[in-house]
């Protein structure tokens, strides 16, 4: 009797976490240590690094059995954006029991019946707005719900209405019109005139969305002809390709209340992120009070309100953990000291590149920095102050510099297990990693060809 082949299976998000620790760990015991001399700047008090003041000690490995260790540490680093996602559950749970945002998607959906391309554009070109001049990260995962809903309404799959979200957010994000969180500090940085340079980045920004909009309309027609190829088939739970039976249903004038609740919280929220800068706390208690509002006016009860609210939380809780874990791998690489090391490596190979491609250099550089290095200020800070002088040399602009650290650092924020807002939106959407990877990775290239071209546009105009 012939033998069944067993089919390869993408393994759990959790176990890829894990192997990418042991991984780090591993990698400690052969990279050495060492750091740059940092100081603090006078004019803007934030901490930089002082080109040419890199140091080595020799290897600083960690043990292996600090490996559950170092993922306890990671969960407690992150029990910020743990206990957010696990209120986001709990509250769009609440708000989901009462159909509303599911009733206003059917309404939508059936104007807008065989139209997605009038409705992939619209998502990606509004979250982008919200990526480009708020710096919206972590906070997509609040929006997601909803770009799944209206999705699964149109009858296309889930990755699509993430990815009509999240991607429209990187892409804004990226480009950096007003993003204050990367374009700022990293023009700041680097001496350039705070937000210079919009023209040139917009363009970046109306190219990506077209990119992004033909890629995603691509992946629903493949789907549509051949559900077979969704990158979720196969998975269970999956509510894509389901009928829907209810969709002559109207809404009622409970659930008016409730998305007027819904869109109400949104504008608080994107009122409170521009003006007052708030963070996950203040976002946390805002959609903590917006659940209960919502459970109240569709006539559940206080217990009923906990009970709900308890399994939306419980839904999400073994992905949010994944962000935790996830923490680890840039706390062993901290502890190992072999951050500023792989920094250090990269200038160093750039430096040595031919004057015609140094350009593409600098990109590709940031980009790989940024899979070690992957809070946004936080790798501005290290790589302006470090890439300046070599820019200087080769007569590369700050200008530039500064849009080679902003690609490289956008562009992966999609792929990267090790970026918390891409863990917090998985685990919000239910996604498992390895399946998005297969759907972003192919955008990813893209994206990589286009900044290269956009580097070596930014050389011949003199940008």
């Amino acid at each position: 009797m012939e033998k069944k082949k067993r089919k390869f299976s993408t393994p759990h998000t959790l176990v890829i976490i894990v192997f990418l620790i042991i991984v780090a760990v591993a990698a400690t015991y052969f990279v050495p240590s060492g750091e740059f001399v940092r100081y603090t700047d006078e004019a803007t008090g934030r901490e930089l690094v002082e080109a040419g003041s890199y140091t080595s000690s020799g290897t600083n490995p960690v043990s292996f059995l600090q490996v559950p260790i170092v993922m306890y540490q990671g969960i407690l680093e992150a029990a910020d954006i743990i206990a957010f996602l696990l209120i986001i559950g709990g509250a769009f749970e609440i708000v989901n029991v009462s159909g509303a945002i599911l009733a206003l998607c059917r309404a939508v959906a059936k104007h807008l019946k065989g139209k997605e391309f009038f409705v992939v554009p619209i998502f990606l070109a509004l979250f982008a707005l919200f990526g480009t001049t708020m710096g919206m990260s972590n906070e997509v995962a609040i929006f997601v719900p909803i770009g799944i809903t209206m999705a699964l309404s149109l009858g296309l799959d889930k990755v699509t209405g993430m990815a009509m979200v999240t991607v429209g957010a990187v892409s804004g994000f990226t480009a950096g019109l007003m993003n204050p969180f990367t374009v700022g500090v990293a023009q700041d940085i680097a001496g350039v005139s705070l937000f210079s340079g919009m023209g040139y980045r917009a363009v970046l920004l109306v190219v990506m969305l077209v990119i992004d909009t033909i890629y995603i309309l691509a992946y629903d027609r493949m789907v549509k002809k051949h559900p077979e190829k969704s990158i979720l088939y196969g998975l269970p739970d999956q509510e894509e390709f389901q009928p829907d039976d209810g969709k002559d249903e109207k809404i009622n004038g409970r659930q008016i209340a409730v998305l007027v609740v819904v869109f109400g919280t949104l504008a608080i929220l994107i009122y409170g992120l521009m003006v007052y800068q708030w963070y996950f706390e203040e976002m946390a208690g805002l959609f903590l009070a917006m659940g209960v509002i919502c459970g109240l006016i569709s006539g559940l009860s206080p217990s009923k309100i906990a009970t709900t609210f308890t399994v939306g939380a419980k839904g999400i809780a073994g992905s949010a953990l994944t962000v935790g874990f996830a923490r680890g791998i840039q706390i062993v690489l901290t502890d190992a000291m072999v951050i500023d090391t792989i920094a250090n490596a990269v200038a160093q190979v750039v430096n040595a590149l031919p004057a015609s491609v140094q350009s593409v250099g600098f990109f590709l550089a940031q980009t790989c920095v940024s899979f070690v290095i992957t809070s946004g200020s936080g790798m501005a800070a290290v790589t302006i102050p470090l890439m300046s002088p070599v820019a200087d040399l080769i007569g590369l602009s700050r200008q530039s510099l500064v849009l080679a650290y902003q690609m490289g650092d956008g562009f992966s924020n999609l792929l990267l297990p090790t970026t918390s807002s891409l863990l917090g939106t998985l685990a919000v959407a239910k996604v498992p990693y390895g399946r998005w990877v297969k759907f972003m990775f192919p955008l990813f290239l893209i994206w990589t060809v286009l900044g290269c071209v956009m580097m070596i546009g930014a050389r011949l105009i003199g940008y």
